[in-house]
């Protein structure tokens, strides 16, 4: 049976095409119109992306296709009118310009545990309860319009199917959501004079809902086919790396960076550090993420001389450093996630001499994203326990100083299932599963290879400076 896995990201619409005898079979990328921000995007764009991607792939092969599984970013926020029609754009996760207004509410400590503990979620800007309560007072005439809450994902799945419905998995990440209840927290919605009339319906896998003949006609694709109501991408990364069984840690690192677990119960830490989503069926997703990952590297290239903008040439001058000298990044630049999840603070080279050079501080930067991951899996692993296995992925799977930079600082072998796009893949199984390719709860186990070179002996070094990084993070601290 072949599926599509389609991934509508913050810069693009992916889709792959899928079968599990033979894994990934053709991939199409159709970007977002250029020069278009990572802070919003338009929805009309967003389908005709979606739709020209559909198209794609369905030139490229004859097979014939059983379904789709949708996923897609978490945390974005889409405000819809009494017709269902969009007000504004969708804003996505990297939309932090509510951190003034969630500044004051951070104030009442109470208020921001009591939070924290209902809902594994942060008053963090990023999180769309708080986009939606800084346009309450930002841009009162566009909340009087509203009277529909929706997302990114939803809006895909509406358009692709005519139907409405909101996983819970992309509802735990919106900050509305009770994860012990599973369910829209009345309480919360109450605080931002909302309703659950204004919400989707929750679902679960395996729903999904018929395809739109308008849409198979224009894309190729058959009428009625299973689309998967959408699942975020970190949880269906999760899926495709084999991980929706306990003791399997994922580790992306992509436009920003994540590691996850999970877990039968929720396990939200006293102090807000980590976060807990939820999968399904009764599975939670305990984790962490950076607000900046592969987006700090690409700064960094986009900021040099044409001529400069070289990944080989920044690598190459990177690996032959004096690491015990080299300067300190703290990779804040679009301020930070986790764990000290404070919307205030900003990225810095810190420890600098006359004699560093390109190498030295392309060096830290990659050096400086590893740290705050690694900074995020000491908090995890105390209340989540040590994973048997990571699985690594992303960006980073291109530069091999990097992956060993990981391998010295984890000190552990990390695996890999090959793969570009775990997530796509997680998608596509649920897709399966939606059209009866897979039992419902059946679990993926991809073939898995060694990701990282074996740490080596500079291991100790890496020790020693990551403690000096926490030193340079607990001084720059805007609390």
């Amino acid at each position: 049976m072949n599926v599509i896995g389609l991934e509508v990201s913050t810069s693009a619409a992916k889709c792959i095409l899928f079968s599990l005898e033979e894994g990934v079979i053709e991939t199409v990328s159709v970007k977002y119109r250029e020069g278009a921000d990572t802070l919003s995007l338009d929805p009309q764009e967003l389908l005709a992306a979606v739709k020209e991607a559909l198209t794609r792939v369905v030139k490229l092969t004859r097979r014939p296709i059983s379904a789709i599984g949708l996923g897609g970013a978490w945390h974005s926020l889409l405000l819809l009118d009494e017709k269902r029609l969009p007000l504004g754009p969708v804003y996505t996760w990297a939309d932090v310009r509510a951190g003034s207004t969630v500044e004051q509410l951070k104030k009442d400590r109470e208020f921001v545990l009591d939070y924290y503990r209902r809902t594994g979620n942060m008053v963090h800007a990023m999180y769309p309860i708080w986009k939606y309560y800084h346009l309450q007072i930002t841009e009162p005439e566009m909340i009087r319009k509203t009277r529909y809450i929706s997302s990114q994902l939803e809006y895909v799945f509406e358009y692709l199917t005519g139907e409405t419905g909101v996983s819970k998995c992309l509802a735990s990440a919106s900050g509305f959501f009770n994860i012990h209840q599973l369910d829209w927290d009345e309480e919360i919605l109450r605080f931002v004079n909302l309703d659950r009339s204004q919400f989707a319906e929750l679902k679960e896998p395996p729903f999904a809902a018929g395809l739109r003949a308008a849409v198979a006609q224009e894309t190729g694709l058959a009428a009625g086919i299973p689309v998967t109501v959408g699942y975020a991408d970190g949880a269906l990364n999760q899926v495709g790396i084999g991980g929706d069984r306990e003791g399997i840690m994922s580790f992306s690192v992509g436009t920003s960076a994540a590691i996850r677990m999970v877990s039968p119960v929720p396990k939200i830490p006293a102090t807000p550090s980590t976060w807990c989503y939820y999968l399904y069926h009764g599975k939670r997703l305990v984790g962490a993420s950076t607000q900046g990952a592969c987006s700090c590297v690409d700064w960094f290239l986009n900021n040099l001389p044409p001529n400069l903008r070289s990944y080989d040439l920044l690598e190459e001058a990177a690996s032959k450093i004096k690491i015990a000298e080299a300067p300190f990044f703290l990779p804040f630049l679009f301020r930070e996630r986790c764990p000290g999840w404070q919307d205030r603070r900003l990225g810095n080279f810190m420890d600098l001499k006359p004699g560093h050079g390109l190498g030295d501080l392309y060096f830290a930067i990659l050096e400086g994203v590893l740290f705050n991951v690694y900074h995020c899996y000491q908090i995890l692993t105390e209340i989540g326990g040590v994973p048997e296995e990571i699985m690594i992925s992303g960006g980073i799977m291109n530069s091999r100083l990097w992956l060993q930079m990981a391998a010295d600082i984890f000190e552990r072998d990390l695996l890999t299932t090959g793969v570009t796009n775990d997530s796509t893949v997680g998608a596509a199984i649920l897709g399966l599963q939606a059209a009866g390719g897979m039992q419902v709860g059946e679990g993926f186990v991809p073939k898995t290879s060694r990701g990282t070179p074996p740490p080596s002996k500079n291991s100790p070094l890496y020790r020693e400076r990551f403690q000096r990084y926490l030193e340079l993070y607990q001084a720059t601290s805007m609390e």
